[in-house]
């Protein structure tokens, strides 16, 4: 009897509608985690029903390919009842079902002795194994959906259900603070899934995932909470080497034919759960560990769970909630730092700085830029300052105040936006700023994952005749390759390049080389070079001596508030280059 789910109610006598029978349906009112425990629950309430219908052997057969409930398919055998005489195929009986994932569910019954069944016993039998292959569903459906609401379908690992559910086990037997929490991103995934296309990047990710499983004891977990972000709890003693193991796991796939391995790193926070700490706790305190690393700047992928961090979270926080509001109030700034002419001394543009005062306090911009950075909110900052610059040049050209060029700076997160120039060139036009007074200075101009959104910007300013400048050069991904790919016009040496020419040591002169090399190359292609942090004399008359064009610094002017910089521009607008005292 194959494919189908027969149920023999026609010819069932008293005998299955019997107490025995009844006890045995009981069983169907149970949930069953395993197909271990519902073996047990019918073996025992089989043995009135096998000695009422003079059954010697019953047992079951499985056979079911790969699915969500089987990853690897599934191959197995459970004997229900066994009264261990011998036996033979002459009067044996089986029952055949398919299920759902269209696998074989075979029961095999032997009667006792050489007793022949009748009729009606033969639909006892019938109906017998019907129930047990509806029980063995059931419960193989059971199972699904645990292993649906606790298990990442992609990889086997756990997921946030599962993880959650585990640690609340752990944490009621109080063996939580057994554990090291692990929180892992990996690092730049995207890059590969655009390399190899997301079904790749998903083999990747479950190979990734298996060889840290592999590395596992068996009550340590790895959950896979959504993405690229993976969570472990691994016994303390281990944390280390775990620690040391996902620094870079080697992971290879086949591509086109052909083996590729890539070295898979990511960020991770750590934290050593403590006694009476429950999942939530730690998961939280991993999380700012992660993100304080990411966020650090620093060359380290890892970090350990510091209280420094939960306040470091917490302020951040607070300036993304008063942030909106702080915008709409005005309470942010513009402040314009001095460039001045290093040939005649003269002032020959500025660059404009936000600062934030609020509750009368100065709010330090690398308290709230790089928050405002990482939440992308930086772009409303930057357009907000690029239109204050727009209707102060107005302003001052309406009074017949004439002004010098300004720098605005815009992040890199603006190249997301495909009609950032013409939103620039829109403001420049509301205020009837001719391009001569505007430069924009993009920060981070790295390129590599904005590379044609970067092009394309460069190409557009251009053509309104706008100037642009490459700021920081020489720090982070901004390179001599650069120059080559992005035709900017103005590049800003970096602070750091000039703050050991003042200073008495030996290799001072390794330095003075560099930016003298530097400076040469950017007049031979036709850059304008500025250099920033500039504080002594002894620095400006050396950007002078190699020909520096610009320079600005604490040795003409800080950064100055509106009023002050408009004194600038109505006065002589000639600067000394000797040390302030």
């Amino acid at each position: 009897m194959k494919g189908g789910f027969e149920m023999a109610v026609n010819s069932h006598e008293n005998r299955i509608c019997s107490l025995e029978y009844q006890e045995f349906m009981n069983v169907s009112s149970g949930y069953y985690r395993s197909e271990k425990e519902l073996c047990a629950a019918m073996s025992k309430a089989l043995i009135p029903i096998a000695k009422m219908l003079h059954i010697g052997f019953l047992s079951v057969h499985l056979e079911a390919p790969k699915s969500m409930l089987a990853p690897n398919g599934q191959l197995s055998e459970m004997i229900l009842f066994d009264n261990h005489e011998r036996r033979t195929k002459a009067h044996m009986k089986k029952y055949q079902f398919e299920t759902a994932e269209r696998g074989t569910f075979l029961i095999v019954i032997y009667p006792e002795s050489d007793y022949v069944w009748s009729r009606s016993e033969q639909n006892d039998l019938k109906f017998l194994a019907s129930n047990i292959f509806l029980l063995g569903s059931r419960t193989r459906m059971y199972k699904l959906l645990i292993r649906a609401y606790t298990t990442d379908y992609m990889t086997s690992a756990m997921n946030t259900q599962g993880l959650m559910s585990h640690g609340e086990r752990l944490f009621s037997s109080g063996r939580l603070s057994d554990y090291t929490g692990v929180f892992m991103n990996l690092k730049n995934f995207k890059y590969i899934n655009s390399k190899v296309g997301q079904s790749k990047g998903d083999e990747i990710l479950i190979s990734y995932c298996h060889k840290l499983q592999e590395a596992l004891l068996p009550d340590e977990r790895l959950a896979r909470p959504g993405g690229d972000n993976f969570f472990a709890l691994i016994r303390k003693e281990r944390a280390e080497m775990f620690l040391s193991l996902i620094r870079e796991v080697k992971v290879s796939i086949l591509f086109h034919g052909e083996k590729m391995s890539f070295s898979v790193h990511c960020h991770a926070g750590a934290y050593n759960i403590k006694e009476g700490e429950d999942l939530n706790t730690a998961m939280n305190c991993c999380t700012i560990a992660l993100n304080a690393v990411k966020h650090s700047g620093k060359a380290t992928d890892q970090a350990w769970y510091d209280p420094s961090m939960k306040e470091k979270a917490m302020h951040d926080k607070q300036i993304s909630q008063l942030f909106p509001e702080a915008l709409m109030a005005e309470e942010f700034l513009v402040y314009y730092q001095p460039k001045v002419n290093l040939g005649n001394r003269k002032l020959c543009g500025c660059e404009a700085l936000v600062r934030w005062f609020h509750n009368g306090a100065v709010v330090p911009p690398m308290d709230f830029i790089p928050v405002l950075e990482r939440e992308g909110t930086v772009c409303k900052l930057d357009f907000y300052v690029f239109e204050h610059v727009c209707r102060d040049i107005r302003n001052w050209l309406d009074r017949g105040i004439e002004p010098v060029r300004v720098s605005v700076n815009f992040s890199q997160q603006h190249l997301q936006n495909s009609r950032l120039s013409e939103q620039i060139v829109s403001i420049m036009h509301q205020y009837h700023v001719d391009s001569k007074y505007i430069e924009v200075e993009l920060t981070e101009m790295s390129g590599s994952k904005n590379h044609d959104a970067l092009l394309e910007f460069l190409r557009k300013m251009r053509d309104n005749g706008i100037c642009t400048s490459i700021d920081d050069f020489g720090t982070g991904y901004s390179s001599l390759n650069m120059l080559r790919e992005f035709k900017a016009d103005i590049i800003k040496l970096d602070k750091s390049f000039i703050d050991r020419i003042s200073l008495n040591v030996a290799d001072y002169r390794v330095d003075e080389i560099v930016i003298e090399n530097i400076i040469r190359m950017a007049q031979e292609l036709n850059l304008e070079i500025i250099s920033e942090g500039v504080e002594t004399s002894h620095q400006a008359e050396f950007l002078k001596r190699v020909h520096c064009n610009m320079a600005q610094g604490f040795l003409f002017d800080k950064p100055l508030p509106h009023d002050e910089f408009e004194k600038r521009l109505k006065g002589s607008r000639i600067y000394s280059l000797s040390d302030k005292k």
